[in-house]
């Protein structure tokens, strides 16, 4: 089980991971409910596999730039991504009813293209691609040092007592082989500012075509991480999206 991290085991599958800051539990179509209670073994059994899998790890249903980029990724999954065999996850640290909340109100799997979207308070797959050294800047903090507003924080109560998990991302192709990792960089100094920028939907899909394509030829590639481009989005267009800027 250790294919996952390594990057260069060759067969005929990419996946990409989107991790969303509520772990282990998840909602999907039907609205079934699952745990993660075993991170390691679900996320061998999840990456083998489509032929592509992306799992987001974001925030909440309470950000709107998740909110905003949720939707931007998911409508570009359901028409370019999905039709290279792509398995879309979206997971948060807010928990079960944090995960059904975003999903139900934002419509990703109704209406964005997102398999499941999962939710766990544990963090149990945070702390596991961290540990396992597949995401280990990922960032896990309290509310307040994530500079959440005051207002939102009241409605909290009870809720991350494991931590907030920031948003971060993991491509995983052919079965199993890590061809992209992405963390936020999250530093208190900057602000609500730090929070808005996440990996440009195009040259993540660009980047993980190339890597795809050497596979496919039966080259071992390097995961791609560190310098990404990114697109920083503006209150306006959350506004312009019908996403009320908090």
């Amino acid at each position: 089980s250790n294919n996952h991290n390594k990057g260069y085991h060759h067969q005929r599958s990419i996946i990409i991971i989107v991790i969303i800051t509520n772990p282990t539990h998840h909602h999907g179509r039907g609205d079934k409910t699952n745990y993660v209670t075993n991170p390691e073994k679900w996320l061998d059994e999840t990456v083998h596999g489509p032929d592509l899998c992306c799992i987001v790890i974001f925030r909440g249903s309470w950000c709107n730039y998740d909110h905003y980029y949720l939707k931007k990724l998911g409508d570009f999954h359901k028409t370019v991504m999905k039709q290279d065999n792509v398995k879309l996850i979206a997971w948060t640290s807010e928990g079960a009813e944090g995960a059904k909340k975003a999903d139900h109100a934002w419509g990703l799997t109704q209406d964005h293209g997102y398999d499941m979207v999962l939710g766990d308070d544990t963090n149990a797959l945070a702390q596991y691609l961290r540990d396992d050294m597949i995401l280990e800047d990922l960032v896990i903090t309290t509310p307040e040092q994530a500079q959440v507003s005051s207002d939102e924080r009241s409605k909290m109560v009870g809720t991350y007592p494991h931590g907030l998990v920031h948003p971060a991302m993991v491509w995983y192709a052919h079965h199993g082989n890590l061809v992209l990792h992405w963390t936020s960089k999250f530093d208190p100094s900057h602000g609500r500012t730090g929070q808005k920028g996440r990996p440009d939907v195009e040259f993540l899909w660009e980047q993980v075509q190339k890597r795809k394509h050497a596979l496919d030829h039966g080259n071992a590639v390097m995961p791609l991480h560190g310098e990404m481009k990114l697109c920083a989005t503006s209150d306006v267009e959350l506004k312009l999206a019908g996403c009320v800027v908090q």
